[in-house]
């Protein structure tokens, strides 16, 4: 009984977790398939509980400890597709975003950007191209921030507090969209940009190819040292079957 309704309560979270991305839930929603869950669990724990062998028995507390567990964690997997949950989960990454002095500040002097850029990637030996792949590196959880934003949106109208949470939201996303993009952009059009591109894709090749070589050594090594096992078994081969003669 407890494997089946392990297999419902998993196969409703796999089922749920390609849904999230589309669309959201509405906090009853997720109340109630929370409510569900909590009763599967229940039941399938007494279920299991009252099948078991006297001497096979489970301690009911082990049992509501796992079923706490179960349902805790649908919980907040559902209420994270509401839409305050998405907006939630967005401005965890736009807070994060905003670490990073390139991506939360817009520079109107282009003097003043690149000493930030310099400042920021002080100890790097390419500056410029340190501080694009990195803005790059950011790319992805804006775009995850506007997927997050969006799917609330068909919700947020109905609630005046959400709804100033969204916009707020929104526009954070907006903003740091626009500082990374016009930042690489600025990178780019740099009179260095390309040297450094240069040197930093030849350090590439070459850290390709001391990573072949090493592994090529290795290699050699590793042979060298079967040859010198197999000889050594044969030595010892040669010295038994003399010694037995």
């Amino acid at each position: 009984m407890i494997k089946n309704v392990n297999k419902i309560i998993i196969t409703m979270l796999i089922a749920f977790s390609f849904h999230l991305p589309v669309h959201a839930i509405s906090d009853k929603t997720a109340n109630a398939c929370s409510a569900l869950v909590a009763t599967l669990c229940a039941g399938g724990s007494y279920k299991l509980w009252c099948e078991l062998p006297t001497s096979e028995k489970i301690h009911p507390a082990v049992l509501a400890v796992a079923s706490v567990i179960v349902t805790g964690a649908a919980y907040s997997c559902f209420h994270s597709a509401t839409p305050a949950g998405r907006l939630k989960r967005a401005n965890i990454l736009l807070n994060d975003l905003s670490r990073y002095t390139l991506a939360r500040v817009f520079f109107d002097d282009e003097r003043i950007f690149f000493d930030a850029v310099h400042d920021e990637y002080l100890r790097e030996d390419l500056p410029l191209i340190s501080a694009y792949n990195h803005l790059i590196s950011l790319l992805p959880d804006v775009h995850l921030a506007f997927g997050l934003i969006n799917g609330a949106a068909a919700e947020v109208g109905k609630n005046k507090l959400l709804q100033e949470e969204y916009n707020y939201s929104l526009s954070r996303a907006n903003e740091f969209f626009k500082n990374i993009s016009g930042a690489l952009k600025r990178i780019r059009e740099h009179k260095d940009y390309l040297p450094q591109l240069a040197l930093y894709k030849e350090s590439l090749n070459t850290a390709k190819q001391t990573i072949a070589q090493e592994q090529m050594a290795f290699a050699q090594l590793q042979m060298a040292q079967a040859q010198q096992s197999s000889t050594l078994l044969q030595w010892l081969k040669a010295i038994f079957h003399i010694g037995s003669r």
